[in-house]
Order: C-alpha cells, then sequence, then structure tokens
C-alpha cells in the first residue's frame, strides 16, 4: 500500500446513510476545540435546531436522534444544566458555515448533481480535504475542494479553505459565510443569548452568552483570490457575509475563511472580544503558509512521540493511527480542569463527562507517549476533589467518593441510580491510576504534593463504606463492578481488589511520608486533619477486606454470589448478533443473569497480572468470554490481551479486528454519536501489552517485553517514555530491541 494511504481516513462516493458516521470519524480538534466532521454548507432535512426533552437512559441501548446528521463544536470545560441529565457540555454555535448558490439551486451534497465526490482525514496534521464535481442546473460544471484545520500550534484558530474551478459554462455564484446559533444540545436551548455582529467588511462575529453565564466570541475573516464585494446579511442569531462573482469556463475562486474562537474560561488575559481580534490580527499578519507551518510541526512532534508501525498488516497500521490521532486531539494537554470525555469530545452522547475510562483506558497511553499529559489527567481528579468530597458527604460518608460520571465540578452527574449508586469502583480505580503514573514517570513528588490528599480522603470513604460480618471479615455489598449488567452483587473480585490496593498505598505513602519527608508529613496531617488511629483503620480494613478468590480455584469468581445469578441461553435470547446483547433482554432479566456487558474479571486479571496463576488465567478466559457480550466498547482490547497472553493467536486476532470495528466499520457506523476513546487507548493497550507484551510500569522498574506478534506481522515499533527517559522498542517474530533515544537519536540498544 502507498504510504499516504497509511495515514488517510478516506471516504469515497457519499452515502447519506453514513454522513453522521463519518461525521463523527472526521472529528477535528487540538484539545482547546473540536468540530465533527459536518459540511460547511449543512446537510439538508437535518435542522440543528430542533428541540425536544432526551430522558435518562442507558446509553449503549437508547436510540439516538438526529438519523442523518448532527454538528458538533466543544470546548471542553463549557457545561450548562439539562433538567433531566444534570450537567453537560454545551455543542457552540457552528462556525464553519461557507455555502453557495447557483440561481435558486443551493449547494447540497443530497440534492444536487454531485460526482466525484471525496473526502479524507490526513491523520497526520489533522487537516480535513473534500472535493467533488457540482453540475449546476445552470449548466456549469464546477470542480470544489475544500479544506480545514484546527490549528494545534495556535489552538484558538480555525482555518478554512475552498477552491472554486469552473470546468465549462457560466454564470453567477453566490457565496456566503456564516457564524450559525441555532444549534441545539440534546434538545436543549443552552444559549441565553446570541448577538451577531459584522466586525469590518470581510469580518463578522457571533458573541453568545451561555445559560450559566460563559461568554464564547466567535470572529471570522474572509479572504477571496479574486474581488468580492461583501455584504452583511445577519438574522437575530446568525452573522453571515454574503458576495456573489460571475465565473465562467477556466475561473477558479478560492475563498479563505480564518476563524478565532474565545470563552471567558481561557486562561490568557483580557476581554473574549479583545483576544479574538488579537488572534485574528497575528494570523492575518502571519499568512497561511506559516500558520499551516506552526501547525504541522505541532503534529509532527506528537507523531514522533505516539506513532506505532506495523510492518505486514496495512488494516491495524491504519486503525492504530485513527485511535492515536482521536487521542492526540482530544487531549488539553495543558489544562488540568478537564479531562477526556467518553466520546472524545466528538458528540453529546455522553454529555461531555468523565469516566473510568480516563485512568484506566486512557491513562496508559499517555504515560508513555506524553507524561505532562498524564499528569494534568490526575490533576483534574486532585482539582475536583471537593466535588468528590460532596458526593460522599450526599451518600452518608466521611472522605471522598468520586463520581461515576464526572463533569468539571466532579459531582455525580449520573442521572441513572444503578451506576451512580453503585459503580463505585472508580474511587479506588483513580488510586490505581495515581500509582501507575508515579511508577512508570519516576514523578514521586506528586504524591506528597497532590495523590496524598486523594488517598486519605478516599480511604475514609472506603472506611466508612465496608460493612463488617460478625466474623469480623469486611466486605462492600450491593456493589455494580465493570461489568455493568449486575447491578447489587456482593464483594465483587475487581472492586475489593482495588479498594484493598487504594487503603494498602495510602498507609504506604503515611508511612513513607513520616518516616523520610517529616515535614510533607506534618503539612499533609494538618491539612487533611489526619487523627491518631486513622492510619491503623486505613490498615485494618485493608488487611480483613474479603477478597472471594484464593490459589486454590481455578475459576475466579466475579463476586460471592456470581454463581447463584441465571444461566442464559444465549442462542435462543440472542437471535442477532450484530445488535447488542441488552436488545434482546429486558433489564430486569438480566439483573438477575450470568451475561457480562464486558470484562470484570478478566480486567482485574489484566491489572495485577503477578497475582493469578496461569491456570487461574486460563480458567477464568474459559468461563468468562462465552458468558461476556461486549456490549461495551471497552471490553474487546482486555481480552484480547488475556488471549493474546494465553498464546491463542486466533482469538487475540479476531479481538483485533473487532477493535479496529468500534470506530471504523461502516456497516456498524460505530463513530456517529461520536469516537470510542476508550477503546482507542485499548487498542494501543492492546498491542503493547498485548501483543508486544510489555510488563506494566506498575509492576515493573524496568522496560520487560515478551513478544507475541500475529500471524503476518512482520515487525512492530514505537517509542516508549519510561521513567524520564524515551526508547525505541522494536519487535520481530523471534526478537525484540530497546534502544535509548538521546536527543531525537538511537544510542547503544539492548535486547531484551
Amino acid at each position: 500500500m502507498n504510504e499516504d494511504n497509511l495515514w488517510w481516513l478516506k471516504e469515497d462516493g457519499y452515502e447519506a446513510r453514513l454522513h453522521k458516521h463519518y461525521e463523527g470519524l472526521f472529528t477535528q480538534g487540538n484539545g482547546y476545540m473540536h468540530v465533527r466532521g459536518s459540511f460547511e454548507e449543512g446537510c439538508s432535512d437535518a435542522p440543528q435546531d430542533e428541540e425536544y426533552l432526551r430522558f435518562p437512559d442507558n446509553v449503549t441501548l437508547e436510540k439516538p436522534r438526529h438519523p442523518k446528521s448532527k454538528q458538533g463544536t466543544f470546548v471542553p470545560g463549557i457545561v450548562a444544566q439539562h433538567p433531566l441529565l444534570k450537567e453537560e457540555i454545551v455543542n457552540l454555535p457552528y462556525m464553519l458555515g461557507l455555502e453557495f448558490r447557483s440561481g435558486d439551486e443551493a449547494l447540497d451534497m443530497d440534492r444536487c448533481q454531485i460526482s466525484g465526490y471525496s473526502r479524507r482525514l490526513d491523520l497526520r496534521d489533522g487537516r480535513l480535504h473534500r472535493s467533488f464535481l457540482w453540475e449546476t442546473k445552470e449548466g456549469m460544471q464546477l470542480k470544489c475542494t475544500h479544506s480545514r484545520y484546527l490549528s494545534m500550534a495556535d489552538t484558538h484558530l480555525c482555518i478554512q479553505q475552498v477552491q472554486l474551478e469552473v470546468l465549462a459554462g457560466e454564470g453567477r455564484l453566490e457565496l456566503a459565510a456564516t457564524l450559525r446559533g441555532d444549534v441545539r444540545t440534546n434538545g436543549m436551548n443552552h444559549f441565553a443569548r446570541v448577538v451577531p455582529s459584522a466586525e469590518s467588511g470581510d469580518c463578522i462575529s457571533l458573541e453568545t452568552l451561555t445559560e450559566e453565564g460563559n461568554r464564547i466570541f466567535m470572529l471570522s475573516a474572509l479572504e477571496a483570490s479574486e474581488a468580492v464585494n461583501w455584504q452583511a446579511g445577519h438574522t437575530p442569531v446568525m452573522a453571515a457575509l454574503r458576495g456573489e462573482r460571475w465565473l465562467k469556463t477556466g475561473d477558479r475562486l478560492t475563498v479563505s475563511k480564518l476563524t478565532a474562537v474565545t470563552t471567558d474560561r481561557d486562561r490568557e488575559e483580557g476581554t473574549v472580544r479583545g483576544r479574538a481580534m488579537a488572534q485574528l490580527s497575528r494570523a492575518r499578519k502571519l499568512g497561511g503558509e506559516q500558520l499551516y507551518n506552526r501547525h504541522a510541526d505541532c503534529w509532527k512532534r506528537k507523531w514522533q512521540a505516539a506513532d506505532i508501525r506495523i510492518k505486514g498488516d496495512d488494516a491495524a497500521q491504519l486503525s492504530v493511527r485513527a485511535s492515536l490521532y482521536h487521542l492526540i486531539r482530544a487531549n488539553a494537554e495543558k489544562d488540568d480542569r478537564v479531562a477526556i470525555c467518553a466520546k472524545g469530545y466528538a458528540g453529546e452522547a455522553y454529555f461531555g463527562r468523565y469516566f473510568w475510562d480516563t485512568e484506566i483506558n486512557l491513562l496508559p497511553f499517555f504515560l508513555h507517549t506524553n507524561p505532562q499529559a498524564a499528569r494534568n489527567l490526575l490533576l483534574f481528579r486532585y482539582n475536583t476533589l471537593d466535588g468528590a468530597r460532596r458526593n460522599a458527604q450526599k451518600y452518608g460518608y466521611r472522605g471522598a467518593r468520586y463520581a461515576w460520571e464526572s463533569s468539571i465540578s466532579g459531582e455525580e452527574q449520573c442521572a441513572n441510580w444503578q451506576y451512580a449508586d453503585h459503580e463505585i469502583h472508580i474511587t479506588a480505580d483513580i488510586v490505581y491510576a495515581l500509582y501507575h503514573y508515579v511508577r512508570a514517570t519516576g514523578d514521586d513528588e506528586f504524591l506528597e504534593r497532590y495523590a496524598v490528599d486523594i488517598l486519605v480522603e478516599t480511604a475514609r470513604y472506603w472506611c466508612d463504606r465496608v460493612d463488617w460480618s460478625r466474623e469480623g471479615e469486611g466486605g462492600l455489598l450491593g456493589v455494580m463492578g465493570p461489568d455493568e449488567y449486575l447491578p447489587f452483587t456482593r464483594n465483587n473480585a475487581f472492586t475489593n481488589r482495588m479498594v484493598k490496593f487504594s487503603l494498602e498505598q495510602t498507609v504506604a505513602c503515611l508511612d513513607s511520608l513520616e518516616d523520610g519527608k517529616r515535614d510533607s508529613y506534618a503539612a499533609a496531617a494538618a491539612r487533611l486533619d489526619i487523627r491518631p488511629g486513622e492510619r491503623e483503620r486505613f490498615r485494618h480494613t485493608a488487611e480483613k477486606l474479603r477478597l472471594p478468590y484464593d490459589s486454590r480455584s481455578d475459576i475466579v469468581p466475579q463476586s460471592d454470589d456470581f454463581d447463584s445469578y441465571a444461566e442464559v441461553d444465549f442462542a435462543s435470547v440472542w437471535t442477532d448478533r450484530s445488535r447488542p446483547f441488552g436488545h434482546f433482554i429486558s433489564q430486569e432479566r438480566n439483573y438477575r443473569s450470568k451475561a457480562l456487558k464486558q470484562a470484570d474479571v478478566l480486567e482485574l486479571m489484566m491489572l495485577f497480572p503477578q497475582e493469578f496463576t496461569r491456570a487461574q488465567l486460563k480458567a477464568s478466559y474459559a468461563y468468562y468470554e462465552p458468558i461476556t457480550t461486549h456490549d461495551s466498547s471497552l471490553s474487546a482490547a482486555v481480552h484480547g490481551i488475556v488471549a493474546s497472553w494465553l498464546g491463542q493467536k486466533e482469538a487475540a486476532g479476531a479481538f483485533l479486528q473487532r477493535v479496529m470495528d468500534i470506530d471504523l466499520s461502516t456497516e456498524k457506523k460505530g463513530a456517529a454519536e461520536g469516537i470510542h476513546i476508550a477503546n482507542c487507548g485499548g487498542l494501543w493497550q492492546l498491542i503493547v501489552y498485548g501483543f508486544a507484551g510489555l510488563k506494566s510500569a506498575m509492576w515493573s522498574e524496568s522496560i520487560e517485553l515478551e513478544p507475541r506478534l500475529p500471524e503476518g506481522w512482520e515487525e512492530l515499533s514505537f517509542t516508549l517514555a519510561w521513567r524520564g527517559v524515551r526508547y525505541q522498542i522494536t519487535v520481530n517474530p523471534d526478537t525484540c530491541e530497546v534502544q535509548q533515544l538521546n536527543g531525537g537519536n538511537l544510542v547503544a540498544g539492548t535486547t531484551v
């Protein structure tokens, strides 16, 4: 395959049924802001201002609205209140508008005579290109070529360009550049005020005030290769510049639109208007070539740190790069006030909220490619500790209880009580992630400055949450584990082990600080009001908390009561495997059956591999995989890793294909509601932990590899940040090599 094709996501030929899928798949972003891959001119029969009331539901199973198109412009941190669904990210005004009309015919992919349609997203630099031939009713043949990108270097800027070439005929072409405020978020109008304005002859602006008081300012400037007399043509919710030009055979017209976006959340000084003006003025002075070069250089550096190269499997190569692209662009690496939402800021489905996905599925990628970004993802949890404290207080406990679904405050946003009340393992998952970060980076200072507060406050919560038997054994009752299809289990193995780990590390951290850094310990003790005997309570709870398994049993039980749940005849119930299992069974029946949504015990084994024998791993995989529905996008990668560890290459390869299909498959249209960003992180883990066999930094001080490449893979290579040093890893079917990178150059290599 041509090397370029290993960097392009392509759509060859337009199909309306796939439009929404490509909107999600072609999402562009730079951490600060994100836009779905919608057409600049919009899409017929797809109004964006439909108002309705979305109800709490199982997001995996609910039928989404907007079957054809849903535009999306998101700035992480701009949120508002939904009357039923609590806090959600706001879908901001649409800034990409470029519309064309020939006579009474508006350019529309569905209604016009279009041929030669092609669209591609270049993963190397995040530019989206579209080209097609438009044969107008008035007889012109117009070759239209669009391109756009959100600058990775100048993150407030969106740069668009369209070139129109007349291949035959002549006529008058009308042009309009718009900023549209007729946008709804999950059916809600979150805009208290929208003010369109003409700033000058070639500039328009739209200032928006949200219900919560956030200000968003969008400022666009137009440039054309030929003279166009622009005229303002606003509506109450739209700013527009309109112009026209007579075109004839051989003419070329290029129109550029440069948009600056600022909000009152930005850390820069000045008003939103003043900063947008300054951004736009500077950009126009730099010019298009320099703007792009700055942007491309940023992407080049990110790919140097993150790229995975596969020889012998072009489909896997393209798929992993698509996942890496979305991981990179979804991350606001310098903003510790936000994390990465479950849809990678590519859709409204999960309301822009943060789940355990961040710590368990996404963090390993950032630990080993961009440690500073990993640090800020964890600082987000530190910065929302007060919200976690309020959660605990609401439930009647001391300490801090992290939200199953968090927004920027850290308070629980999940409207479904089953998850909000019972899926409590996230509080311990965050502590696991804190230690994973410290062990992968060597940033021990992070523990004493930030993590200790989280450790102590979550330990207090766990001590209150644990119930005690008459025999003095601690237990966690009424728990939903990672599985999610069993909501009220007793002593879920995954949850209990994570809680035990969390308590053990809290005690170890306090012991270490008191022994070696007395000033830091004294400051923490005063800040957190650590009482005499509290540490002993943490230690006692950790020691006595029940784990529902032991080395004498090969199959690790998912919970104490798992065996009492009903067996399921999957063949008779699940009659169409192309649809989620949850569509074929009532929630009531599902909640009393042995049908897993996703990995649970196997997730535990992946995170604590040293604690289980190979016989346990093999037996548990053989038992749980057939009763796991994989209705969650988090599941396939975990199963693929375990299958790889067990040497089951065929099964591991099948899970690799499943992981790749989740967002890329046009049959499933999986990206329609946004990117499954945890699956993107899962693909990285499947390749690095599974196929390359990297032992987790959580349990290894040095780089240890045990490769198990899939059939047909000739070579796998990637870079790895490990405790402050970067390495080049190269894996072949029979050998592997680790070479330290020194200033971008390879130095003496080591074979592992």
